[in-house]
């Protein structure tokens, strides 16, 4: 299965816009147990469109709902039959360096939120820059956590993620 994370327009049509991926598998940072049990996401929407260049520099924040898969035969949309994941946590690490190289350095946690019951976040704004996200979903979860790369600007909340945790057996 891949894990995916993206961020759609909110039209009739799937997703539309997404993150660029970072190749790296594993971490060398201050807090070795950031990537601890969690698998790097595949980072694509379904068009195989790839990341708006921000128009300005700054803080922002973004938005967006953690899923789990959907199951087969769920139909055509499966967004939306998808199950809603509530209580998972979602962390913002600045990348100090590393970015594009394979090992992220990361600083201090920058930001939390945490989904709700409709598997819904927002996060805190926060400065512009590189950052590591880590989606972590709660302990009894039958799914696994994940992470991935992303740069934050003032457009960043302008369409919602949509976040796809894989199932612990995958």
């Amino acid at each position: 299965m891949i894990t995916a994370i993206g961020f759609s327009k909110r039209t009739a049509m799937a997703a539309v816009a997404i993150m660029g991926a970072v190749a790296c598998s594993s971490a060398t940072d201050s807090t070795p147990t950031v990537f601890e049990g969690l698998k790097q996401a595949a980072v694509r929407d379904s068009a195989g469109t790839s990341q708006p260049t921000p128009s300005a520099e700054g803080p922002g924040f973004v938005r967006g709902t953690v899923l789990g898969p959907s199951q087969p035969g769920a139909g055509n949309d499966s967004l939306a039959t998808a199950p809603r994941v509530a209580n998972a946590k979602i962390t913002a690490y600045p990348v100090q360096s590393g970015a594009n190289t394979g090992a992220p350095v990361l600083g201090p946690q920058a930001g939390t939120a945490t989904s709700g019951a409709d598997g819904k976040f927002t996060m805190p704004t926060i400065p512009g820059g590189d950052y590591v996200f880590t989606i972590t979903p709660a302990a009894n979860s039958p799914y696994s956590g994940v992470w991935v790369t992303t740069r934050i600007h003032p457009g960043s909340s302008d369409w919602p993620w949509w976040v796809i945790l894989p199932n612990k057996t995958s």
